[in-house]
């Protein structure tokens, strides 16, 4: 059984971070050793998302449009210099954002094998 955390952080968080690295990479023209270090991983993880060889490509940002979103959010707020704890709190409202999404909730049905578990959609306590 897979709880809906640890959904996010197998499946969502790494499909945010390629969509931010994409973002950093491609619109913005960083390079890998920067975007590294803004992010606070390696450049050898950089170069992972960008081949999509880590984070499975886009198959979670096409099931979940608003990763997308959120990773322009995200690198928006990386240019222009925001420090990174200032930053973190928008990965926080994605995940609880995502959370809430129907098709979310079906991803951890079928991963966790529950039927009628509706744990995705009720508020937080």
């Amino acid at each position: 059984m897979k709880t809906p955390c640890e959904l996010v952080v197998g499946k969502i968080l790494p499909a945010l971070r390629a969509s931010v690295v994409r973002e950093l990479s491609g619109k913005y023209h960083m390079k890998q050793s920067e975007i590294a270090k803004k992010l606070g991983i390696t450049q050898a993880s950089v170069s992972q998302y960008l081949s999509s060889s880590r984070a499975g490509g886009t198959k979670m940002t096409s099931t979940f449009p608003k990763i997308q979103t959120y990773a322009d959010d995200i690198a928006k707020r990386i240019v222009s210099g925001e420090e990174r704890y200032d930053w973190y709190g928008v990965l926080c409202i994605a995940c609880k954002d995502i959370r809430t999404d129907e098709e979310f909730c079906k991803m951890h049905r079928l991963a966790s094998n529950l039927t009628g578990c509706d744990i995705c959609q009720k508020p937080e306590a």
